[in-house]
């Protein structure tokens, strides 16, 4: 994506020195001309812009230590048989087993980071007292269907790319949009991935019904794939709605588990 913006400044010098800017074609156009300057200086701020953040993702945020990445939070060892339950996870999805920890809260949550190189499956205190194991299964497989399902390299491309057309407005919308769409794909890898929609259902009917219980700001700045928090602008979350994911899942339930 990056290169691609590149060129995409490189197309428009290469035609800016062929073509002559409206200035030169008719006198009385010039508001065009200073258009077309700035939406061309617009580009190359945008592609260096884009530059950086790809250079940060790769080479300082996916290689921060987890406990530096998020230094008002608490992390420790994970219990053994959660441990075991991400194991087995990751074998039934093809993928190498992610490290675990567990997050000290009493908010139940779940998230997936990219830390030191690899990945990291964080969890609540909070959500393995609330859920029963069948739920904690299903938290973790949508967990590990992000992996599965290399979300991460979607939403760094997204992320470039809105930095890199960022006077364009709809770029925060397409944004918000694709991530929103890979939770959806998430929520349904992770049914088939344990065998049905129930467990994930109920999870997240738990989340919904503790929605306005959670008050921990530390955690709800996460924008956590299992958190009862959401923005009130929902063409800018990036997380659908949980009434919405529920509701979407009940009909995968319905047509892949008759």
């Amino acid at each position: 994506m990056v290169v691609q913006c590149i060129l995409f400044v490189f197309v428009i010098h290469f035609t800016s020195w062929i073509i002559p800017p409206p200035n030169q074609v008719v006198h009385e156009y010039w508001f065009l001309s200073i258009l077309f300057t700035a939406d061309l200086r617009l580009a190359e701020l945008g592609a260096v812009a884009a530059a950086c953040v790809a250079t940060y993702l790769e080479f300082v945020s996916s290689r921060t230590d987890l406990s530096k990445a998020f230094p008002n939070l608490s992390f420790s060892k994970a219990p053994d048989d959660l441990t075991k339950m991400v194991e087995e996870l990751a074998q039934a999805a093809s993928i190498e087993c992610p490290e675990v920890d567990l997050l000290d809260s009493g908010v139940p949550s779940a998230f997936t980071v990219r830390t030191r190189g690899h990945y990291a499956i964080a969890v609540s205190v909070g959500l393995l007292e609330s859920f029963d194991a069948s739920e904690i299964r299903a938290a973790l497989a949508h967990e590990i269907s992000h992996i599965k399902n290399r979300d991460f390299l979607v939403r760094s491309i997204v992320t470039v790319a809105k930095v890199a057309i960022f006077a364009k407005p709809l770029s925060y919308f397409t944004e918000a949009g694709v991530y929103r769409a890979r939770e959806f794909l998430a929520d349904r890898t992770a049914a088939l991935l344990i065998g049905g929609a129930g467990p994930l259902i109920s999870a997240l009917t738990k989340l919904h019904e503790a929605d306005r219980e959670i008050s921990d700001s530390r955690i709800g700045n996460l924008n956590c794939c299992f958190n009862g928090k959401r923005s009130r602008f929902w063409l800018l979350s990036k997380h659908p709605d949980l009434a919405t994911r529920i509701r979407i899942l009940k009909r995968i339930d319905l047509k892949v588990y008759p």
